[in-house]
């Protein structure tokens, strides 16, 4: 259940300050934590170690006490990362197609990729590092459509941005989506253009131009497996379909907790057939 911010998060009140909730949300985290703490029993009780990111989670321990996770450690792990890590990346997606639709060479340079390196075959996690154009188009996509569209950080002690004093505990906010379109930090700002993100492009830039995970010490620990899995499920639909927008709807923009279309992305899908595996 994705929720909007409250005014009470946006002035900055303290966790333990009375929030509302919409009807049923409770019951929805309850559930929820009835759910995982029954798939940690049965991966336990069947005492078998699988190739999955549950088992990594439970075999992990800490390096210096040798202690693995606890229960709730466990499930907050498992919370972050089927909240964070699906729905950022559906909207991320979303916003692929969406700017694919309008930009047919980019497209079809999409497609001949496709043809090149799978063949007609299913991608997986092998193919990631050929499918170079594909993953530029989604970090474009990401610079005018970054899902985590604002982040904020606490002031650990006093500091000074310019002129400006900040003391501690001072709250920071950063409009991510501003900064991707920053005419001082990226020529053409509203322009769609994946060549942004060439290496020779990469490296001349800023190292904080560009932060749709964030940067520094608390930079989202999923930008590598976010990133990899919008490559492959990209690859898995583009060289099977073409995405084609509904010409009678208005696609919005909304910043809720992610940037995402106001009333969705209506499309019709026309198919495309790959050229036959080698």
């Amino acid at each position: 259940m994705a929720l909007k911010p409250s005014i009470t998060d946006l002035l900055g009140f303290p966790e333990w300050f009375p929030r509302r909730r919409p009807k049923g949300y409770q019951r929805a985290i309850t559930e929820f934590e009835a759910l995982v703490s029954r798939f940690l029993a049965e991966r336990r009780a069947a005492g078998i170690e699988r190739d999955d990111l549950l088992s990594m989670l439970l075999l992990a321990r800490d390096p210096e006490s040798g202690e693995g996770m606890s229960d709730k450690q466990l499930r907050d792990e498992i919370l972050t990362i089927f909240l964070a890590g699906h729905e950022t990346t559906a909207n991320a997606l979303s916003w692929t197609w969406y700017l694919l639709a309008q930009h047919p060479d980019a497209e079809a340079r999409l497609h001949d990729e496709l043809d090149r390196v799978l063949g007609g075959r299913m991608p997986n996690a092998g193919d990631v590092a050929e499918l170079k154009w594909t993953r530029m188009v989604i970090e474009e996509t990401m610079r005018l459509y970054p899902p985590a569209h604002t982040i904020s950080r606490t002031a650990i002690e006093e500091d000074w941005i310019g002129s400006v004093r900040l003391p501690p505990g001072a709250l920071i906010t950063i409009s991510i989506y501003m900064t991707h379109r920053n005419p001082n930090l990226w020529p053409h700002p509203e322009r769609f253009d994946p060549e942004r993100f060439a290496p020779a492009a990469v490296a001349q830039r800023h190292r904080f131009a560009y932060l749709p995970f964030g940067g520094g010490p608390r930079i989202c620990i999923g930008n590598g497996f976010a990133i990899t899995e919008a490559q492959v499920v990209l690859a898995a639909i583009a060289q099977r379909y073409r995405v084609r927008l509904a010409s009678d709807h208005v696609v919005q923009p909304i910043g809720l907790i992610t940037l995402r279309p106001k009333t969705g992305i209506w499309v019709t899908l026309e198919r495309r057939v790959p050229p036959p595996t080698a």
